[in-house]
């Protein structure tokens, strides 16, 4: 990952209310994340970071793609199961706060 990107995802992942278009976007990648292995998660961050490209130019959505890609990628690598909201307290945290 570039600084520049390394940077912008940092940013995004600051604690601030995101946007309708952040949140789907999140939405999206936790949906698509359930059940993938430390190693598809890596695949799927690095056709993501391809797609994007110069995070910085990128929508406030695609920031979020990339930056919940990162946060679910770094989970794995500590948790060694397969990816699940349920066991991802980042997720229930957010979920808690939209419900409340």
């Amino acid at each position: 990952m570039s600084e520049e990107n390394g940077t912008v995802v940092e940013a995004e992942l600051q604690p601030h209310e995101p946007s309708p278009g952040e949140a789907e976007a999140r939405d999206r990648v936790r949906a698509e994340a359930e059940g993938m292995t430390h190693r598809q998660a890596v695949s799927a961050l690095t056709r993501v970071r391809d797609a994007v490209g110069d995070a910085a130019g990128g929508g406030a959505p695609a920031r979020a793609e990339l930056a919940e890609w990162h946060r679910i990628t770094d989970l794995l690598s500590d948790h060694g199961g397969p990816y699940t909201t349920e066991a991802d307290p980042y997720a229930q945290g957010q979920l808690t706060a939209r419900h409340h």
